[in-house]
């Protein structure tokens, strides 16, 4: 009994397992940023970041090869998406678009990039009431959007080639929240951990130190 005690008290304990370290770390990326990575003994890892308007949350598990510890989200998240939800006519501008969620709530914030048969693109965001623009003779031909905080993006939407167009597309969320790390690797770099993950590199320590 007391040799299978201690072995559970080695699994629990923070250390080093094939290489890699396993125990609870905090993020140092600033005060604006609070991040922590839980990387259990038993191959199971959790993860949590709130930063700004991003607050995302993964669990699921790890695997350790070269002193490399590379991070699966389980079960995989499904992603959020984009829907052309209808095309109606507007009597009131030449052209205008709203984002929704699936309840029917604006979403503001959204980037746009509206695209004519010749010329430069219209960029620019939405509002939580919707967007509209006079174009003058030109007519708009496809529309995609971007929402900035989780990388969620958009196929590119036809429009039909006619003034007075509305595009009403739909957010829907899904599994929005849940960061999708596929082999998603966290390096060690002299006695921290760092988490490459949507083009950063997030540095770790031990909590305690």
């Amino acid at each position: 009994m007391c040799g299978l005690a201690g072995t559970a008290l080695t699994l629990a304990s923070p250390g080093w397992g094939a290489d890699c370290p396993t125990g609870r770390f905090r993020a140092t990326a600033g005060p604006d940023t609070a991040s922590g990575l839980d990387i259990r003994a038993d191959g199971h890892f959790r993860y949590f970041l709130s930063e700004g308007a991003v607050d995302e949350t993964a669990e699921g598990r790890w695997t350790c090869g070269g002193g490399t510890l590379r991070l699966t989200t389980e079960p995989e998240p499904k992603p959020a998406e984009f829907r052309l939800d209808r095309v109606s006519d507007d009597e009131e501008a030449s052209f205008s678009l709203i984002v929704t969620w699936p309840d029917g709530r604006g979403v503001p914030a959204v980037d746009f990039r509206i695209g004519f048969a010749s010329g430069e693109p219209v960029i620019g965001y939405t509002q939580e009431d919707g967007w509209s623009r006079d174009f003058g003779t030109r007519v708009p031909t496809t529309a995609q959007f971007a929402e900035p905080f989780y990388g969620t993006t958009s196929p590119v939407f036809p429009v039909p080639a006619r003034r007075g167009i509305k595009l009403h597309v739909v957010l829907v969320p899904n599994d929005m929240g849940t960061a999708a790390f596929r082999e998603t690797p966290v390096t060690m770099v002299d006695d921290r951990l760092v988490l490459h993950w949507r083009g950063r590199a997030i540095p770790y320590v031990r909590e305690g130190e």
